[in-house]
């Protein structure tokens, strides 16, 4: 198990984390004119209706600098995916395969080729190790450029809590009750923030901002606060290509950090295609080592 929390470990897992969202496409520029605000519902209903459909998907080739408390490495990332019923994410370093992931609507098949192990699980442990809500149909929904949530709370599935309203020239989606939060920590009101998070069940605890393209409905930019465990994340997307005429980023950026650490992952992705797919292999040696992830 010690050899399991190893650094290419670790970082396998962060780079997932990343894959999640690396299909949330953008813009380059902002509109100039004066954003009018738009309900919820509608919101939502754009961007689905500008969302990336597909039936297979590949990213070739997806660069990763990867750095952990400053200790920096390098991978190269492959994706395949057919919509409802696979995800394969391949990873190597300097041409060596280092792991593979296969993940389905109820597994998760992981191979690290290098300390010779492996485990097959739900996503409990991933939903455990990020501290998210996790599993296929909001994985797929990130590659489909669909809004989501990380909140584990039924309710926020169709955002009934959430509300939408207008910064910095951009529509942000967000959990109302949690909204009054936000604007307390810009005013560094942290007394008042502890008091309203006490009358808040346990799930209010993670806050989440979306923010969306007011021209093409794309996302731009997360931020995930998570004020139960003390940490925060954020993504921003940039140099944008065109996949299938809809918007795909080339670069993402996550920014996570805790008490314990600060991660920073670089992604620079090329090699988009909706082609079809005829291998999803992932081969499990006979003599590696089985995990138990209970």
């Amino acid at each position: 198990m010690k050899k399991f929390k190893s650094v290419i470990s670790r970082t396998v897992l962060f780079v997932l984390a990343v894959l999640w969202l690396a299909s949330c496409r953008t813009a380059k520029e902002l509109p100039v004119a004066k954003i009018k605000p738009i309900s919820t519902s509608k919101l939502l209903k754009r961007v689905e209706q500008n969302a990336f459909d597909f039936e297979y998907f590949t990213i070739k080739r997806m660069s990763c600098q990867f750095s952990n408390n400053g200790k920096k490495t390098n991978f190269i990332v492959n994706l395949k995916a057919l919509k409802d019923k696979k995800i394969l994410v391949s990873i190597s370093k300097m041409k060596i395969p280092v792991a593979r992931v296969l993940l389905t609507p109820d597994s998760v098949k992981y191979v690290n080729y290098i300390d010779h192990n492996y485990f097959i699980d739900d996503y409990s442990y991933l939903s455990s190790f990020l501290n998210i809500d996790l599993d296929f149909v909001t994985i797929q929904s990130i590659l489909s450029n669909n809004a989501f949530s990380y909140r584990n709370d039924a309710k926020n599935r169709d955002f009934k809590t959430f509300d939408t309203f207008v910064e910095d020239g951009m529509y942000v989606l967000q959990s109302e009750k949690t909204k009054k939060i936000f604007k307390l920590e810009k005013k560094h009101k942290t007394k008042k923030i502890k008091r309203r998070l006490k009358r808040l069940d346990d799930n209010a605890l993670i806050l989440e901002q979306l923010y969306f393209n007011p021209v093409n409905f794309a996302l731009l930019k997360i931020v995930i606060n998570d004020k139960t465990n003390n940490r925060v994340m954020n993504m921003n997307f940039d140099n944008f290509v065109k996949v299938q005429n809809k918007d795909y980023p080339g670069n993402i950026f996550m920014n996570f950090v805790s008490n314990r650490s600060e991660i920073k992952l670089k992604l620079k992705m090329s090699g988009f295609s909706t082609n079809k797919i005829n291998s999803f292999n992932i081969k499990i040696p006979q003599k590696y080592e089985l995990i138990n992830m209970n």
